[in-house]
Parts: structure tokens; C-alpha cells; sequence
């Protein structure tokens, strides 16, 4: 009776196994579903703790605690950047409408990753430099503007070198 058991829990657990394993085989990713959740990711999270730095450069609107707490947070975010970038999910595989992800990540790795870790760097640098209530060094960071394109964080660069011009 016990060996009926444990061979009935075998066999069970073996068709779950399969079942998980064949229908995560078939439901893999495609490019288009990859580059909507990048767009997404990079929208809704990176840009949304964005726009208080921004705010509190152009227009002192929140504080350094605001400030530290999303610089923060964007550095953290920053290190998952790579997972949104598979290989074969930019333009040239895909219409420039759809994607700004330009070869050169996949051809400059490094470079990529490079950039991503000046991402990381600076936006713990700005964390560091908001906890210290040095207001005027973070609003030099981020740049007066609140442009991530001016700002000394790691945006910039990394879109130089890797985002291409919007298409309509």
C-alpha cells in the first residue's frame, strides 16, 4: 500500500511537472509582447520615479526625502534593465515605430552594460547626496531643467548610445 502511494505521488507530481513545463515551452515571449512590456517598464516604472526628481530640480516641488527615495529606486530598477532587452528585440528585427532599442546594445554589450551601471551609480550617488540635504548638488545632478537628457545621472548616455529617434 505505501509503495502505491508513493508511486500515485510520482505519477502525479510528473504530469503537473509536464503540464507546467510544456505550457510554459508554448507560451514563450514573443518579440512584440517583449517590446510592450519594455516600453511599459521603462514608462510606468523608470520614468514615473523620474518625474519627481525632475519636479524637484525645475521647481523645488517635494523634498531630498522624495528625492533620495526614487533615486533609489531607479537604481534598483536599473539593474533589471538587461532582462528587457533579449537579443533580437530591436530595430532592425522589428519596425521603428514599434521600438527605440537599437542594435548596438546587442553589438556593444559591454558598452550596454556599461551605461546601465553609470544608471545605477548616479542614481545612488543623487540618493546619497539628497540624504545629506545637499539641495543645490541635487539639483545639479538632475540637471535645472529636469530634462533626463541633461541629467548627470546615467539617462542621457545611455539613450545617446543605444535609443533611437522616435518615428511617428
Amino acid at each position: 500500500m505505501q509503495f502505491a502511494a508513493k508511486f500515485a505521488a510520482l505519477v502525479a507530481a510528473t504530469i503537473v511537472f509536464s503540464t507546467v513545463w510544456f505550457a510554459g515551452a508554448s507560451h514563450a515571449a514573443s518579440g512584440e509582447e517583449v517590446i510592450k512590456a519594455r516600453v511599459a517598464f521603462m514608462e510606468d516604472e523608470m520614468e514615473g520615479h523620474w518625474k519627481p526628481l525632475a519636479a524637484f530640480a525645475k521647481s523645488g516641488s517635494g523634498s531630498l526625502a522624495d528625492v533620495e527615495k526614487n533615486a533609489r529606486a531607479i537604481a534598483k530598477l536599473a539593474k533589471e534593465i538587461p532582462k528587457h532587452f533579449p537579443k533580437d528585440t530591436g530595430r532592425g528585427k522589428y519596425p521603428d515605430k514599434m521600438t527605440r532599442a537599437l542594435p548596438a546594445i546587442w553589438e556593444d554589450p559591454e558598452g550596454f552594460k556599461r551605461d546601465i551601471q553609470a544608471l545605477v551609480d548616479g542614481s545612488e550617488q543623487l540618493a546619497r547626496l539628497a540624504s545629506a540635504g545637499k539641495k543645490d548638488e541635487v539639483v545639479e545632478m538632475i540637471g535645472p531643467s529636469g530634462s533626463y537628457a541633461k541629467t548627470k545621472i546615467g539617462c542621457a548616455e545611455c539613450h545617446e548610445h543605444f535609443r533611437g529617434r522616435r518615428v511617428k
